[in-house]
């Protein structure tokens, strides 16, 4: 089969791969390299030399992201590739230099100096993440928002915005008030997926010492035609032997199937024209993204005062939103930091800067998600992408990569190679 995969990041080039070996794949990208929000950059530091840190994705489950960890095994990325991250939380409010928490991680905290702060934003925090594991295990609706679950506990409104609100909507960088309306399974689905060894440790997650992405550009060069960068795809007509995908270089090129693997608005904009493809159009506008802008940088600015109640993530609410810094330090041993900073001061000494259309978890877009699924493969036309999960992840993204070829061609050699690994 001719197939045209549109857009280059972990879910495109994934799918693009486990296709090539059998099928003539032809893989569209608009920016000037292939890995959509994947952006490593390779930083010099005293201490360790050379050090790769991603600036967009980072995090990986060393548990919940089963199908991520096949498809870098199967590319040679192995174990010894990983570095150990305990996933430590300081929250933050403007204007105070006390933070309203400071997690724990013994023994951890008594070899770093930490000094961790519970008392009545832990309780709060854990009271609604106890609720939300229980959800998670019962399998219950993935409608109940985080508002429904956190009503019930009868929270100060302090510790339900600034301790509650303020940690789901910092995965994403939205407001609040989006936080409160985000399906609670998606929005706590890095902590109850990830879950600590014990009540006083952090959770454990991973990062890859050569960066996200050693695992797409290894996709990438492993596909027999090179990935068209600074080629978008304009839109795409309906013929009737199949799709034609119309791109910026002028060409009108035929297909048997198109994979669109970019984020879900701008693909409903490539069907638009397409009075056939209107009705899947609508399910993909259904989703909300928010704009992020992401910096690396030296400068400590966006931390705790007092270095005793630094984490690896400390977030920090103004009330409306609420955006965090990464500090490298635990898994690199250097003081580099990795901010948000749509809406905060930009620090000083940046590195590098990277702007992204982050995926916001709604109930509509979950609904939209399940009528996508359902109409996989009408007029030849997949969708791949995280926000076909309930959580924006890089296991998302690989997953749906893997049910589309599934969908298109369940005799992949790859994908049997890698489903049964």
């Amino acid at each position: 089969m001719r197939i045209a995969v549109i857009g280059a990041g972990i879910a495109g080039l994934t799918a693009a791969w486990l296709l090539d070996e059998d099928h003539d794949i032809t893989v569209y990208e608009a920016a000037d390299r292939p890995g959509g929000n994947i952006h490593t950059v390779p930083v010099p530091t005293p201490e360790h030399g050379t050090v790769h840190i991603d600036v967009g994705a980072q995090f990986l489950s060393p548990t919940a992201y089963p199908d991520h960890s096949a498809l870098c095994r199967a590319l040679g990325i192995t174990a010894d590739g990983r570095t150990r991250v305990p996933l430590t939380t300081t929250l933050l409010h403007t204007g105070q230099d006390e933070p309203l928490l400071v997690t724990p991680h013994t023994p951890g905290d008594a070899t770093s100096g930490r000094k961790p702060l519970t008392g009545p934003a832990w309780e709060a925090l854990g009271a609604f993440l106890a609720r939300a594991a229980q959800l998670e295990a019962d399998n219950g609706p993935d409608t109940a928002t985080v508002a429904d679950l956190a009503g019930p506990l009868g929270l100060a409104d302090d510790l339900y915005r600034h301790a509650v609100l303020a940690w789901c909507a910092s995965f994403v960088g939205c407001t609040l008030e989006q936080a409160a309306r985000m399906p609670a399974r998606a929005a706590a689905a890095w902590a109850t997926r990830t879950p600590p060894e014990h009540a006083d440790a952090a959770p454990i997650w991973h990062t890859l010492t050569s960066g996200l992405g050693a695992v797409t550009d290894r996709l990438a060069a492993a596909l027999k035609n090179p990935v068209r960068c600074r080629t978008p795809a304009r839109h795409i007509s309906l013929n009737a032997d199949g799709p034609t995908v119309h791109s910026a270089d002028g060409q009108e090129l035929p297909y048997d199937s198109v994979i669109l693997a970019l984020p879900a608005p701008r693909a409903a904009r490539l069907l638009q024209q397409c009075p056939r493809l209107a009705g899947t159009a609508a399910h993909l506008s259904e989703f909300t993204y928010v704009p992020t802008t992401v910096a690396l940088h030296r400068d400590p600015r966006h931390m705790p005062a007092d270095r005793a109640h630094w984490s690896s993530a400390n977030t920090t609410s103004d009330g409306h939103w609420a955006e965090t810094t990464s500090w490298f330090g635990p898994d690199l041993g250097t003081d580099l930091f990795k901010s948000w900073i749509t809406h905060r001061t930009p620090p000083d000494d940046i590195i590098a800067t990277a702007h992204f259309q982050q995926l916001l978890p709604t109930v509509p877009g979950l609904r939209a998600a399940v009528q996508l699924t359902a109409h996989q493969g009408h007029h030849g036309i997949h969708c791949a992408g995280s926000y076909l999960h309930d959580a924006d992840s890089q296991q998302g993204a690989v997953r749906s990569a893997l049910d589309t070829v599934q969908n298109l061609a369940p005799r992949s050699r790859r994908l049997q190679s890698l489903t049964t690994s």
